[in-house]
């Protein structure tokens, strides 16, 4: 993940935002984390999905919002996005991974989950940020 010059926002009202960042990759968690924070997100790391399942469950507020990286995806790692996305279907989500199989990019379209693939840009995030948010908005 590369700043964007000036660390330009994209996004608006993000202040006061919960989210949950979730990757096994420590650097690529202090860089979302930076990211996020800095446009007024309070931000909650895990660096395993199912501790990111014992997060939300243990949580007495919904998170406004869940990244997480699918790593090596497999069939853990999709049901563990499944697993959110049942356990808490209002919590909007999305995905990063560095392994854009067709397998992930079908669930994730299955699930209206944007998918986001590694390496990626600041502005990359920030606009799926912003689109979920909105999408949010928008919802009757």
């Amino acid at each position: 993940m590369s700043l964007l010059p000036g660390n330009v926002s994209v996004i608006k009202n993000l202040a006061n935002k919960s989210v949950l960042l979730v990757d096994d990759n420590a650097r690529m968690l202090r860089e979302l984390e930076k990211v996020l924070g800095g446009e007024g997100c309070k931000v909650t790391c895990a660096s395993l999905l199912a501790d990111a399942i014992d997060i939300l469950l243990q949580k007495k507020t919904l998170m406004d919002l869940v990244i997480t990286d699918l790593w090596r995806p497999t069939v853990t790692s999709l049901a563990g996005l499944h697993a959110i996305h049942n356990l808490f279907p209002d919590v909007p989500v999305i995905v990063l991974s560095t392994f854009g199989s067709s397998e992930v990019k079908a669930a994730c379209l299955r699930l209206r989950v944007p998918f986001l693939e590694k390496p990626l840009e600041t502005w990359q995030l920030l606009s799926a940020v912003e689109g979920v948010f909105a999408s949010q908005k928008a919802a009757p």
